[in-house]
């Protein structure tokens, strides 16, 4: 039964520790939405304010020939050169990776969001807006654009955490780091005192991450935790729904992951080869296979991630055949 799975599932201790911690970047990201969008509009006004030339009248000359392709991009008119020097400018990775294919530059005149896109990491060119990104994408915008006055060092913490969460094959981590995360989310947090909706979202994650959690599970006779009446009650639905959120942000990723190869296998600095893209698959199929409920919310993610990595298994197989055959030459 679907409730079983739940049951089981969140009798371990380390993989309710990991739902927990994904449940916090969720609420990070809602948190975060509003202020970003605001934030991202003064900076888009601050910029015209001091290029005026750049405003909505300005029109990319160059058509489809000042169109980006991942990192790489050589603007071939003056509104789109001029634009991508104001971005570098506030820009804390303006010598190194920029995410150039994120953008449409001839939107940057009259699109705020379209600039903030520059500071984001890979695969948000269809982000229409800060309510449609993850928490990931939000703190690396933070964290890549100057006008941000924040402690970088405390984001990049969250960033790292984040990570460890999103590349954990098990989908588990233990206690002490949840602890540890705990402290870094909130040493973040701190950083937006004057901000209320932030505030609000501290106290909840707060309280979500020192509480027991206790889950009422409907049919048992029990509440999943030692001493549910110290926890936050959750439904199974809410539960449910927290682990298919993240779980589709997981398997977004290493799709993302295996797009870029695609797109430029040249670019393999991060490490990331067809065989690490394919092990992380690997692992999140078995976790699926496990759990039947979850496996069935998932099915068109898988499917769709399938067929990139059988035609990355294809292009590996060619690849190796033509290098065989070169050798035997």
């Amino acid at each position: 039964m679907v409730l079983s799975e739940l049951a089981v599932r969140l009798n371990c201790a380390e993989y309710k520790n990991w739902v927990k911690a994904g449940h916090c970047l969720l609420l990070l990201r809602r948190c975060l939405q509003g202020f970003v969008g605001r934030e991202m509009l003064a900076f888009h006004r601050g910029l015209l304010a001091c290029a005026p030339g750049l405003g909505p009248g300005a029109t990319c000359r160059g058509g489809s020939r000042c169109s980006p392709r991942a990192r790489q991009f050589q603007p071939q008119c003056q509104v789109c050169a001029e634009w991508k020097r104001e971005i570098l400018k506030h820009h804390t990775n303006r010598n190194g990776d920029v995410h150039w294919g994120n953008c449409r530059p001839g939107r940057w005149p009259a699109d705020a969001w379209e600039v903030a896109k520059a500071f984001m990491p890979r695969g948000l060119a269809d982000k229409a807006g800060p309510e449609e990104c993850d928490a990931v994408a939000l703190l690396n915008l933070i964290n890549s654009c100057d006008h941000f006055m924040v402690d970088r060092k405390k984001v990049t913490e969250v960033i790292k955490c984040r990570n460890d969460i999103m590349h954990s094959s098990e989908m588990k981590v233990s206690s002490m780091w949840l602890r540890d995360f705990q402290t870094k989310i909130q040493n973040f947090l701190d950083e937006f005192q004057n901000i209320p909706e932030i505030v609000e979202a501290y106290s909840r994650i707060e309280e979500l991450l020192t509480s027991d959690w206790a889950v009422l599970i409907p049919q048992e006779d029990h509440r999943d935790g030692c001493d549910y009446q110290t926890g936050i009650y959750l439904s199974e639905s809410q539960v449910r729904e927290i682990e298919m959120e993240f779980l589709k942000e997981k398997l977004r990723e290493i799709y993302l992951q295996a797009k870029e190869q695609e797109a430029l296998p040249e670019e393999t600095s991060l490490g990331l080869d067809s065989d690490k893209i394919l092990t992380r698959l690997e692992a999140v199929r078995e976790f699926l296979r496990n759990n039947e409920d979850l496996r069935s919310g998932l099915s068109e993610d898988l499917q769709k991630l399938d067929s990139l990595c059988l035609q990355h298994q294809t292009l590996d197989a060619k690849g190796s055949g033509a290098q065989a055959a070169a050798g035997e030459a």
